[in-house]
């Protein structure tokens, strides 16, 4: 089984320790990850799209097109998917859709069927599961987690046909696979506020925050998410909120390839949790 790795643009410049699990994971599982010459940003599924229709969907079937043939490719991240997905459903639904996009990739000598698949890396997990459960040696006993799916991971439904967006399950069921309890929250379907940070970055504090709140009342001691974006919202702006309005947040926010390569025996420090601005220091005790 082998995928093309699309990385994207905030994992490799900002997060590539997110990267490394990851891979170890994958490689773990024996499934290989093809690195490919020549992928760009995807590009942003909350920026480009937005500004030009059409350049979205030439520069998401630009980096279609130079998937090998194999298993389609695979990203760590949960908007790239979006993006790759949105462009070949947009492309295939309608043929005059396909011929613009073509007629603008003939331009560089490229052209692109529709025909690459896209999968994010939780979802080819889900998909293996059992292989999953035979590669575990240190369940991860005592961590309850509060699982963040985000908004990329699950919407448009309609494009991303993955999971259900209302009662979404797939990563809960990774997590209990590992050992660990996945705690339930009241706002666990809510956004975390990432992409209002650059317009209003005192909303953007308030929606984390009350996401916080939520998972403080749950009794989760860490949170698991999928988006690098997301990451960052409850990684890199945690302290800030700290700061802001003195509440004493001590969350640990694991990527969940973190939580998989710890169950799979990687020690942590082979896993950059010395990068993590929230040190999961008491959780890792005897990893």
């Amino acid at each position: 089984m082998s995928y093309d790795l699309f990385l994207g643009c905030v994992i490799p410049a900002r997060l590539p320790f997110l990267e490394a699990s990851s891979r170890k994971v994958f490689e773990k599982l024996g499934i290989k990850l093809n690195d490919v010459d020549g992928f760009s940003c995807c590009p942003d599924p909350t920026g480009i799209e937005l500004i030009g229709h059409k350049t979205w969907l030439a520069l998401g079937a630009r980096n279609l097109s130079l998937s090998y043939d194999n298993g389609g490719i695979i990203s760590f991240c949960s908007g790239c998917v979006e993006t790759l997905k949105g462009v070949n459903f947009s492309i295939n639904k309608d043929p005059k859709v396909k011929k613009e996009v073509n007629e603008t990739l003939k331009k560089i000598g490229k052209s692109y069927n529709g025909q690459t698949e896209v999968k994010h890396f939780a979802q080819v997990l889900y998909e293996n599961l059992d292989k999953v459960r035979e590669n575990i040696v240190h369940p991860l006993n005592g961590f309850k987690v509060a699982v963040h799916y985000g908004c990329h991971y699950l919407r448009p439904s309609e494009v991303i046909n993955w999971d259900d967006p209302f009662y979404p399950v797939t990563i809960d069921e990774i997590v209990r696979v590992l050992g660990a309890d996945s705690i339930d929250y009241e706002l666990k379907m809510e956004c975390c506020g990432n992409p209002l940070e650059k317009s209003d970055k005192d909303l953007s504090l308030q929606m984390i925050d009350n996401k916080f709140k939520s998972i403080e009342e749950s009794g989760a001691n860490c949170v698991t998410l999928v988006c690098p974006a997301c990451y960052q919202q409850f990684d890199f702006n945690q302290r800030e909120l700290n700061k802001k309005n003195e509440t004493n947040y001590n969350f640990p926010i694991f990527y969940l390839s973190e939580l998989v390569a710890l169950a799979f025996g990687f020690k942590s420090e082979e896993l950059g949790f010395k990068f993590h601005r929230v040190r999961p220091t008491t959780l890792l005790e005897g990893f």
